[in-house]
């Protein structure tokens, strides 16, 4: 089993730097391979279709460009290819898994942490492809971007993360003391077989969870979608409650099967592959995506296959309200030395833009009943009121019960390894760019 690195010693790091003009020649061999395999266009063409299965809306973002899209493709997929075989023929120089992880959740800000913490010396995201952010920083592994039959194999894992030119760069010219790899990857959180998974290849790696509250995360959800182009399986959340069959609105009626979906996926053994009609399900499925915001059933296997001890839990409206407080938390907590570390806000393109649309009232007010069982369950989960607007009555009523006593959680008994909750802000409104620097995820 692969384990993070510890920091090299001194006879390693001469022979390491002696061993870099040999690797340096190799990735270069490699990397002119991979053109020359990626050139016969079917490598290209298959690996892409692995990732569309994954990553069923990326197609969709092309053909929203049009004519120029087909282009867009094509350049895509070719340097997916380039990127993956370089990466696929260099696998003996690239070293061991994930230090740490951020799980989750979508639209709660991992891509805004992610830029910030491969700002540091000693932290390096993917080896992913550097013209997007979210390509460098989320591998879709577990989630089967290298086809449903390969969610396990630590050798294909390690593929994903830099070389080790790259530890050398950080141990030995730049001095950190250890050099550290993640995957921010935030679907992961809501796929309930990844913990056992994640656990079986990286037991000692440490788990960011970020969240918001989940009426807000679920319409950003929906704006990402429409902002890339990608038709929306279900009435806009814009628009007006309107009651069908049973007195429910047909938006929120759980497609047949879902629940039956979601415990399979609980019960994936070891080995097994996932579901062929998985990723399609999850995305563009309304019902999976307000599943995938029930933050207290997707914590819950995590909570089992890691220690407490190694899971961060962040309130969104604190990273927002105080981002370079939070990010040097997270350094700490991952055991980089946040005085290397020096804050710049992020690029105000990385914000989402919700061009005036707003969640509509009634199905807000819906939403919220929907959620208020899950968020009492996670208030007292965590052992902390998170002040998210709407649930007002389960933090009082975790606030009475924590009086009395008989309140416990992870906040409450973790020590300084969890963000504090922040206090209730007007400015959070789930219908609206949030204030501050942090931006929203992207994808």
């Amino acid at each position: 089993m692969d384990q993070p690195c510890t920091r090299m010693s001194a006879c390693d790091a001469l022979l390491l730097t002696a061993a870099i003009p040999i690797c340096v020649v190799y990735w270069v061999l490699a990397h002119a391979a991979a053109w020359i395999i990626t050139l016969l266009v079917i490598p290209s063409y298959l690996l892409a279709q692995k990732l569309y299965w994954a990553c069923p809306f990326i197609p969709h973002i092309f053909k929203a460009l049009g004519a120029a899209g087909c282009c867009a493709r094509i350049g895509f997929e070719g340097s997916y290819c380039i990127n993956f075989y370089t990466r696929w023929l260099t696998l003996p120089i690239r070293r061991s898994l994930p230090d740490f992880y951020i799980m989750g959740f979508p639209k709660c800000g991992s891509t805004s942490l992610a830029e910030h913490l491969k700002r540091h010396p000693a932290i390096s995201g993917l080896a992913g492809l550097p013209y997007h952010e979210t390509l460098s920083k989320e591998s879709h592994f577990f989630a089967g971007v290298l086809g449903p039959h390969s969610t396990e194999s630590s050798s294909m894992y390690r593929t994903f993360f830099p070389t080790i030119m790259h530890r050398w760069w950080a141990e030995v010219v730049r001095r950190v003391d250890k050099h550290m790899v993640f995957d921010a990857c935030p679907v992961h959180a809501c796929l309930p077989y990844v913990a056992r998974r994640a656990a079986a290849l990286t037991p000692d790696a440490k788990c960011i969870f970020m969240l918001r509250s989940p009426v807000a995360g679920l319409f950003s959800a929906e704006n990402m979608f429409t902002e890339m182009g990608v038709p929306l399986p279900w009435r806009s959340l814009s628009e007006p409650l309107q009651e069908g069959g049973g007195g429910v609105d047909a938006r929120f009626v759980p497609p047949a099967g879902a629940d039956a979906t979601w415990a399979a996926l609980s019960d994936l053994a070891p080995g097994e592959s996932l579901p062929e009609g998985m990723p399609a399900d999850f995305y563009f499925s309304l019902y999976s995506h307000m599943r995938c915001a029930k933050y207290d059933e997707c914590l819950a296997p995590f909570l089992k296959a890691f220690p407490r001890e190694n899971i961060m839990i962040i309130n969104f409206d604190e990273f927002v309200a105080d981002t370079e407080g939070v990010v040097g938390r997270v350094l700490e907590f991952v055991g980089a030395d946040a005085a290397r570390f020096t804050y710049k806000p992020l690029p105000v393109g990385m914000k989402g833009n919700y061009r005036g649309r707003r969640m509509h009232t009634s199905v807000e007010a819906y939403l919220t009943e929907w959620y208020r069982k899950s968020v009492s369950e996670l208030y007292h989960t965590l052992g902390a009121d998170l002040g998210w607007k709407g649930f007002e009555e389960e933090g009082r009523a975790y606030r009475l019960s924590a009086v009395a006593g008989q309140a416990g959680g992870m906040l409450k008994n973790g020590g300084d390894n969890h963000v504090a909750p922040s206090p209730r802000r007007d400015t959070a409104m789930m219908d609206q760019p949030r204030a501050g620097e942090a931006a929203e995820e992207e994808c």
